[in-house]
């Protein structure tokens, strides 16, 4: 005896459509967003626009890009992308008048951080800003720029030809 049993049409509209959506996950195209790139060498204090800066598509979520209208806090080279980290977002990150002085950076330092400088011999606490990172390339000098008043300048500086000096990097 023969036993009619209906069609699984649930079951095959179910399996068309797990393979459908595997296929359109698989094969669709990734998402792209408008980052810019520098058209010419790029200095601190430049404002990221269509005069020195170009538009282009990179997939979303590769580069954190910069947007126009933002203050640069750091030099980009001509066909980098400039990226969030390079600006200031219009805020001045080293006061006026301050002076710049090379030494030996935490990991993770970046600009804007707020430092404590000790001069290792007298204990004296100068407090200073990231003017600029260490490379983080294995091969070049690890030193980084720090800001720091007028006043303690002469000071600071002969600590840290000295290497009497350390450095501290705040947390938040």
């Amino acid at each position: 005896m023969l036993w009619f049993q209906p069609t699984p049409w649930g079951r095959w509209a179910l399996a068309l459509l797990i393979a459908a959506v595997a296929l359109y996950v698989e094969l669709r195209p990734d998402a792209i967003v408008e980052q810019p790139f520098a058209t010419t060498d790029l200095v601190p204090g430049d404002v990221v626009d269509d005069m020195n800066s170009e538009k282009r598509a990179v997939p979303a979520g590769v580069l954190d890009g910069a947007a126009f209208g933002d203050v640069l806090s750091r030099p980009v080279r001509s066909g980098d992308p400039v990226l969030r980290s390079d600006v200031g977002l219009g805020i001045e990150v080293v006061p006026t008048g301050w002076w710049e002085v090379s030494v030996t950076l935490p990991q993770g330092a970046d600009i804007g951080d707020q430092v404590r400088l000790v001069l290792l011999d007298t204990g004296r606490e100068v407090g200073g800003v990231v003017a600029h990172p260490g490379s983080d390339d294995p091969f070049a000098a690890a030193d980084g720029g720090v800001a720091i008043p007028p006043e303690s300048s002469a000071e600071v500086a002969l600590a840290a030809a000295e290497g009497r000096l350390a450095v501290l990097i705040s947390t938040g």
